[in-house]
């Protein structure tokens, strides 16, 4: 069984330091934006979001924290998060009017604030209610989109689109490490000296956008300067062993940005200040750091070979930077908060898989990922697993064993579906060998596409469940009495199977034609007003095409659009169609009139559904075709859509959206509760998975994963012993391979049963450390609002 190393004591102090401070929420990058916004109001948005990114990386507060070796913060206090008002901040000014965002008050990733940062924030209030972008997609509206409003099928009204991040891709961290922003600057400055005087035809726009990338540049180059400052301004107090880190960290980050790296250590932390610089330029949430095994070990290759470092100290440097990423805090509303709660930031790395001509990826940085988050224990950075036929069996049942020891991580991809799934989408064979996972589950390209996810944030998922209330309530939320979808009848009126699922259909189309129809306004806005040249300046294609990533400038362009409740809606249908049409074991009336009454006095109907009507997740194909019908419906039409900048993706995950849309979604067919949250991505619905997980992986690999190309997400929990040893650890890795041999596209597991997670939540203090997985992230268990630690709770514990 593999080994995990205990930690350093300068670790094992970090980390306590880290497990033991609260979040604090900082306004000071909101009063340098604010200022440079008042103060530039013509300026062109690109030219205005560069200029702006250099004064953050001028003016900042930067750290370098007692006994860290990697350094980088995105706000003045450790552990702190930072505002983004320019994209919208109208959640939190009425939050501190309502009193719901106070001192430590909030359920939900609750963060310290002073008096003084609460008054400043509400002075800001007019200012970008009226000049952030929330008043510019506000403006754009379709006039029809009201109409949707209370469907609870599609939850964005515009402005909410707003104040959510444009993250969820992958920049080229590789060619910061290899050529540096000092040649990619030069590169850039080369085409604006071949357009100087000569400025034609489209040539303009593309003028504009080299001139960012050398301003953008200068700013990496200035943040890393400053930090090396620091360090020796540190180093002249220091004990004569941290004087001598101090200085040598200095003269690292006085070279790296503006230079290629030369160490392992310096590629680590270039790596972090990329990402910091980006974190800081765009309010990004799911900035994926990528297939970082493969960006570092040619560096550390080389430190070995010639006696520069041992295996142990660059541990502990890689140690430090899984730290640093984990201490990298955002602060959300409630609402997005309750869609991916547990101060989850969605910083996601990918280990193993392939190189691009086919062979077997694993070196040993694979394996350091793997221990440093085993031996840490902290729930970020997400980490997945690339699996295809060559993977050695060692580094399966090194993750498996991490997994074990932390909440789920890493996940499991399959390569084996996923680099066919992105060559349907017109990724060259390289391409897609090189693919890496994005934010939670989502498949996409290494440093040459801008994957954006529909705005990113809550408005990127679709209520299936709801889609369906409305097919058989004549297009009525029966929580709202909004006629929010199409008149497509009532249950009771309807004669056959058939005219249900057209009903459906005709919902699906029209809400994910209407999902797709708001995004592409987004990403209208989104590129006229919040360009980011600190991403296109590395994007495969940006520098090519002289466009920005967020006007289609990148190799690859796509969308992703996530449906939730696949579960429900196949049990639902599964429940209609065997005891109105096929046993008329009850009337459509009845039915229709129980959900109405939310089940009350109709509770030996809804025993009868929960315990006698096939259930998805049991290995049935009565329900598991529907569930795969269902889920094709969605699939097929997102597919179809062209957006702003290319293709669209349909995924089925749902980050902890399930919870959020179960609370908009009225008792549906399938015997559940009005209110009550919807089964997590392809998973069954909750506790109603009986025949064991061999059962759960038939019934999932029914759905068309290889058209699902924005990913899928299948959660299971163990009970710890039946999965204990090397014998437990056999039983995981064989029934993912079998998953991965049926066309599964993703699986992750918990091993934590039930009990565990009930005391926990009566005596949180003694389970401090319990990380857990919930969608596509992790979290320490405490963390978590209590409806989340519910809904993990009655997740079936599968024993084998």
């Amino acid at each position: 069984m593999f080994e995990f190393q205990p930690l350093t004591p300068r670790v094992s102090r970090m980390r306590e330091r880290y497990r033991t401070t609260f979040p604090t929420l900082s306004t000071e990058r909101a009063r340098i934006v604010t200022e440079y916004y008042k103060e530039h109001v013509a300026e062109p948005s690109i030219l205005k979001r560069a200029n702006l990114l250099y004064k953050l990386c001028q003016e900042m507060t930067v750290l370098v924290e007692e006994e860290e070796l990697i350094v980088g913060n995105i706000a003045p206090t450790y552990r702190g998060s930072s505002l983004w008002p320019e994209y919208g901040i109208n959640w939190l000014f009425d939050e501190l009017k309502d009193g719901t965002f106070e001192n430590r008050a909030r359920d939900e990733e609750s963060h310290e604030i002073s008096q003084e940062d609460k008054e400043y924030i509400l002075s800001i209030e007019d200012f970008w209610r009226k000049n952030g972008i929330s008043p510019r997609m506000t403006a754009i509206m379709p006039d029809g989109l009201p109409k949707t409003f209370g469907s609870g099928v599609i939850s964005f009204q515009g402005e909410n689109m707003c104040s959510n991040p444009t993250g969820h891709f992958n920049a080229n961290y590789d060619k910061v490490l290899t050529k540096g922003f000092g040649a990619i600057k030069k590169e850039a400055q080369e085409h604006l000296d071949a357009m100087e005087g000569r400025v034609f035809g489209d040539k303009a726009k593309k003028y504009t956008f080299y001139k960012a990338i050398t301003i953008v540049c200068d700013a990496a180059i200035l943040l890393s300067k400053r930090y090396a400052q620091l360090c020796r301004e540190k180093a002249q107090t220091a004990s004569e062993v941290r004087k001598a880190e101090l200085l040598k960290m200095a003269e690292s980050l006085d070279h790296i940005m503006e230079n290629p790296c030369r160490t392992f250590h310096e590629a680590v932390q270039a790596v972090f200040l990329y990402q910091l610089v980006m974190a800081i330029d765009g309010n990004m949430h799911g900035l994926t750091i990528g297939r970082l095994d493969q960006y570092l070990w040619k560096f550390l290759d080389k430190d070995l070979k010639e006696n520069r470092t041992t295996m142990e100290q660059a541990q502990e440097v890689l140690d430090c930077f899984f730290l640093k990423i984990a201490d990298c805090c955002k602060v959300w509303s409630v609402a997005s908060a309750r869609n991916s709660g547990g101060y989850t930031s969605g910083q996601h790395m990918t280990l193993g898989g392939q190189t691009k001509d086919g062979k077997d990826a694993t070196n040993p940085v694979s394996y350091m990922m793997l221990q440093s988050a085993a031996r840490l224990v902290i729930h970020d950075p997400p980490l997945s697993l690339r699996v295809h036929k060559g993977t050695p069996d060692e580094l399966f049942e090194a993750a498996i064993e991490c997994a074990k020891r932390v909440g789920g991580i890493p996940t499991m991809q399959n390569d084996e579906i996923i680099i066919p799934a992105l060559l349907k989408k017109g990724f060259s064979l390289e391409d897609a060998r090189n693919y890496c996972i994005i934010g939670c589950v989502e498949p996409a390209g290494t440093g040459c596409e801008w994957s954006a996810c529909g705005g990113s944030g809550k408005e990127s998922y679709w209520n299936m469940a709801n889609a369906l209330m409305l097919a058989i309530n004549n297009g009525i939320n029966p929580l709202t009495g909004v006629q929010a979808g199409l008149p497509t009848g009532y249950l009771y009126e309807m004669k056959s199977f058939e005219e249900v699922k057209e009903a459906f259909v005709k919902q699906t189309n029209y809400f994910v034609d209407w999902h797709i129809t708001m995004t592409n306004f987004y990403e209208l806005v989104a590129a006229e007003n919040m360009p980011i040249p600190i991403a296109s300046a590395t994007m495969d294609g940006c520098m090519e095409s002289g466009l920005d990533v967020t006007w289609g400038g990148a190799k690859y362009n796509s969308t992703g659009v996530s449906a939730i409740g696949c579960g429900n809606v196949a049990d639902s249908l599964s429940a209609i169609k065997y005891l109105i049409f096929d046993k008329k074991e009850c009337t459509a009336r009845e039915l229709y009139d129980a959900m109405m009454a939310n089940w009350e006095g109709y509770e030996p109907l809804r025993q009868k559904i929960l315990n006698e009507v096939p259930r998805y997740g049991n290995a049935d194909s009565y329900v598991d075709e529907l569930a795969r019908w269902a889920t094709s419906v969605f699939i097929d039409r997102v597919n179809a859509a062209t957006g702003f900048r290319g293709s669209y993706r349909p995924g089925l995950y749902p980050v902890s959206a399930h919870i959020a849309f179960g609370k908009a979604t009225a008792a549906t067919p399938d015997g559940r509760l009005a209110h009550t949250p919807l089964a997590d991505g392809i998973s069954p619905v909750q506790s109603m998975d009986k025949n064991g997980p061999t059962a759960v992986l038939r019934s999932v690999s029914v759905l068309d994963t290889l058209n699902c190309g924005n990913g899928t997400l299948l959660n299971m929990k163990f009970h710890p012993k039946s999965v204990e040893g090397v014998e437990g650890n056999n039983k995981i890795k064989d029934l993912v391979k079998t998953f991965f041999s049926m066309d599964g596209m993703h699986i992750q597991f918990n091993v934590v049963s039930s009990d565990t997670l009930r005391a926990a939540q009566k005596n949180p203090e003694e389970y401090r450390d319990l990380v857990i997985r919930i969608a596509g992230f992790s979290a320490y268990f405490i963390e978590l609002y209590k409806e989340l630690q519910d809904d993990l709770i009655r997740r079936t514990d599968q024993v084998f």
